[in-house]
């Protein structure tokens, strides 16, 4: 009996190992290539994602995930398909800590 309760914890908790090895970060909208959007983004392919970069270089930053809908062909349908695998992560902030990082010891 105790090898069997042994059996089922083994069974229940291996799988959440590996589930946390696997996790990924969401991609970041702000510094993301065209390439990158049209690879992770479902619905998004090369000519969506290029729109994606060119609508960024023209307006600066996104502020929220949710200013993509302002891009041509961009959605709310297609944005909270994707919801849980982007993120807006202010690429100045992100350039200053790492100089900031380097710079201390």
């Amino acid at each position: 009996m105790l090898m069997l309760k042994k059996f089922a914890l083994f069974c229940v908790f291996l799988p959440s190992l590996f589930l946390n090895a696997y996790a990924v970060s969401p991609l970041n909208i702000n510094s993301a290539t065209a390439e990158q959007l049209s690879a992770v983004l479902s619905g998004v392919g090369d000519a969506k994602a290029k729109a994606i970069v060119a609508f960024r270089d023209q307006n600066g930053p996104f502020e929220s995930i949710e200013e993509l809908t302002k891009v041509k062909g961009i959605g709310n349908a297609l944005l909270q398909r994707n919801k849980g695998f982007i993120a807006v992560i202010d690429t100045a902030l992100t350039s200053h800590s790492e100089t900031l990082e380097e710079a201390v010891p």
